[in-house]
């Protein structure tokens, strides 16, 4: 009937953080890969820490290593 008023995928804003999963996807490595490195101070991208157990990582920063942006 009428056209849906919902944002698609094309018009939502680019998330300004990634999980962890996410970033390790992204940097074709294991999610625990990744979070032993953060834990021990050697993440190739510096985590934000939310909690005790809850990191995101900088898109940017994300993309820049992962040879996604300039």
């Amino acid at each position: 009937m009428g056209q849906s008023t919902a944002p698609t995928d094309e018009h939502r804003p680019a998330p300004l953080f990634y999980s962890e999963e996410e970033t390790a996807a992204l940097l074709g490595i294991h999610r625990t890969t990744l979070r032993t490195l953060a834990l021990a101070g050697a993440s190739p991208v510096e985590p934000i820490r939310l909690t005790q157990h809850k990191r995101v990582y900088r898109r940017i920063d994300v993309q820049r290593l992962a040879g996604l942006e300039k």
